[in-house]
């Protein structure tokens, strides 16, 4: 049987090729495990190779300031290129950036107003979740594998 994991992945092979995408991902509990304020480092990294891959835009969702969150990551000097926002103006993002949206966060309001083209994914240990058919990881590392996993359709 599949893992929720492998069965998110393989609903992204269509993300390779969408010619506009918007990656947004959760900084606290996505990029960084939960009780730690660093991002991981391949989660910055594989958003550093999406910044710079035509077509696609990138957005951390954090009510933390932008400069913090900045300092908290490990980026190259594509962080120009990153959008900050807040919960609250993550569907106003979306709807500026059009195409298709690729959501991960451990607030399941982020996840609300996706189109049915749109991947979301809640960060969520919940061993016995509700079936509310929301797409599922564990933890930051499974976050990992799924940037990982989009930057090597991107870039095909």
């Amino acid at each position: 049987m599949e893992t929720d994991v492998e069965e998110l992945l393989a609903d992204m092979a269509g993300l390779g090729e969408e010619p506009t995408l918007l990656v947004a991902c959760g900084f606290d509990g996505a990029l960084s495990p939960d009780g730690d304020d660093r991002a991981i480092q391949q989660s910055s990294e594989a958003l550093n190779v999406l910044l710079a891959l035509p077509g696609t835009t990138v957005a951390v969702v954090s009510r933390r300031p932008p400069d913090e969150v900045a300092e908290l990551m490990f980026l190259s000097g594509s962080k120009g290129g990153l959008h900050h926002c807040g919960p609250d103006e993550l569907a106003a993002l979306r709807r500026s950036v059009g195409g298709v949206a690729l959501v991960i966060d451990t607030d399941p309001d982020s996840l609300s107003g996706l189109g049915p083209d749109d991947i979301g994914v809640l960060v969520d240990d919940d061993e016995d979740p509700d079936d509310d058919g929301v797409r599922r990881v564990a933890d930051a590392d499974e976050v990992v594998e799924v940037l990982e996993e989009l930057v090597t359709l991107r870039r095909h």
